[in-house]
């Protein structure tokens, strides 16, 4: 007889001894200790070959499998753990006979390696996580695994079952709201923090960022999602063009859109030289005529030209600087400094430069004869009409160097002293009294209003006769005055 033969008969001696002994007793003579809660369905020395073969020490993996079919299938597979473990016993790990609370599964997390073991590598945050933060019953996706352990509520007890995508864990904490429900969460996070999306490149989306725009905060284009505190909306946002994101500064006034004018590096960044030549300034509230039309741009948009002795800029109120300042080109003079000083305030067009000049020039002034009768009280008459302006409206002789529109003194003698031809003979005396503007002639002269009427002879003779030329200072005048008034005066002794 064998040795296995013996052992055997050795075997079935003791069953029958423990047949034929009360149950408590059969249980001690045959068991090494009470099997765990999982498998107390299993205890009683008749149910003993359902784990262990007959002459072997330890349990048949066979048998495990038998009953643990989740595993068998997962071995199968080669997937997890346990198909990793070969030529080990299960009750190398799987230890029971010892008592109801004895826990069968026990694992060395400082030991166990994931990445080998599972396949599965935690990095970043998983890696400082306890393993049960993850393994626990609400992420158990896996449906024979909810089914079976669910059944024996052992749940709350495995480490089976869960999956491999991020949204298998993160499901029910999905930051946006479904609008990545098609796209895996590592494409744009890492795992070391779910807060920072490093790996998202927002130049593989629909629209690449450039210039300034690169350097924006996600939020200010990224609006809040409604309800889900934290959340901003990431998608299906609008951006055909700059003002589905940027209020229009222009308030509609521009032609064209903003790229046409405007790049990204900063929206005081243009093609000057092109936004000139393609601007249309007449579609603005100032189409450019005349003089204006030849300014450089400049001469009106440069703050830093903005005070000369002939321009004082006023520019309209801004709340940002930005590369064309708008003049508050409301009248002449919110950019052109009033010449006359204020003179003409109280004249019927005011200080309004377009009353008098056009956008041409400053000259010739608008102001003709007409108004000269109509808007002032010295209607021009005879030569006068012919007299150019600076003639009465700037006199140097009386030390004036500008323009004098309100001229208080309009006795001839104001323009005329210097080529008054009577040499002062008439002081005190209007020049009209005698002469008329048509000319300098004597027009209204009467010689019977003077101290000597003519009568007789006297009548038909001519003025110089008895009004000689005298020279004097290097300049001969005509002698009016004084002149003797008796015969003897004009005709001597011979008479």
């Amino acid at each position: 007889m064998d040795v296995l033969t013996g052992r055997r008969l050795g075997l079935l001696a003791v069953i029958a001894l423990a047949a034929a002994t009360p149950s408590p007793l059969r249980g001690q003579l045959l068991s090494p200790g009470r099997l765990s809660a999982a498998h107390a369905d299993l205890e009683g020395v008749r149910r003993c070959t359902e784990c262990h073969q007959l002459g072997e020490r330890g349990v048949s993996n066979t048998k495990c499998l038998d009953c643990h079919t989740l595993l068998k299938d997962r071995v199968a597979r080669r997937d997890g753990y346990h198909a990793k473990v070969t030529g080990q016993n299960c009750a190398d790990c799987h230890k029971d006979h010892f008592g109801r609370e004895f826990a069968t599964v026990r694992l060395d997390t400082a030991a166990y390696d994931h990445a080998r073991d599972v396949g599965f590598a935690l990095e970043g945050a998983h890696a400082r996580i306890p393993c049960r933060d993850c393994h626990r019953p609400a992420l158990v996706r896996d449906a024979a695994v909810r089914d079976t352990l669910g059944r024996h509520g052992r749940l709350d007890q495995t480490f089976l079952g869960l999956g491999t995508t991020c949204l298998d864990c993160h499901r029910d904490d999905d930051p946006h709201a479904g609008q990545f429900k098609d796209q895996a969460c590592d494409a744009c996070h890492g795992e070391a923090d779910w807060k920072r999306p490093d790996r998202f490149d927002h130049d593989e989306t629909r629209y690449r960022l450039t210039g300034r725009h690169r350097n924006v905060a996600c939020r200010e284009c990224h609006e809040p999602l409604p309800g889900k505190k934290g959340s901003l909306k990431l998608t299906g946002v609008a951006f055909a063009t700059c003002t589905d994101c940027h209020r229009d500064p222009h308030a509609g006034r521009m032609n064209g859109t903003c790229e046409s004018c405007h790049t990204t590096g900063g929206w005081t960044n243009l093609d000057r030289p092109g936004f000139e030549r393609r601007f249309d300034h007449g579609k603005t509230k100032f189409p450019l005529v005349g003089k204006h039309a030849r300014a450089a741009c400049a001469a009106c948009h440069d703050r830093a030209r903005a005070r000369t002795a002939t321009i004082a800029l006023q520019f309209a109120a801004s709340a940002r600087p930005t590369a064309y300042p708008h003049p508050a080109a409301a009248q002449c003079v919110s950019c052109h400094v009033d010449a006359h000083r204020g003179a003409l305030r109280e004249a019927p067009g005011g200080i309004e430069c377009k009353t008098c000049h056009g956008q041409d020039g400053w000259l010739p002034a608008t102001f003709g004869l007409a108004r000269h009768a109509r808007e002032t009280d010295y209607p021009l008459t005879g030569a006068h009409r012919a007299t150019p302006c600076l003639a009465c409206h700037r006199s140097p002789a009386l030390g004036q160097r500008e323009f004098i529109f309100a001229v208080p003194d309009r006795t001839c003698a104001r323009c005329h002293r210097d080529d008054d031809p009577h040499a002062g003979q008439f002081a005190g005396r209007a020049c009209d009294t005698c002469h008329e503007t048509g000319s300098f002639r004597v027009a209204r002269f009467d010689h019977a209003k003077t101290r000597y009427p003519l009568d007789g002879a006297h009548r038909s003779v001519a003025c110089a006769a008895c009004h000689p030329l005298v020279t004097g200072n290097g300049r001969s005048v005509r002698r009016y005055r004084p002149l003797g008034m008796t015969c003897r005066d004009c005709h001597g002794e011979s008479s």
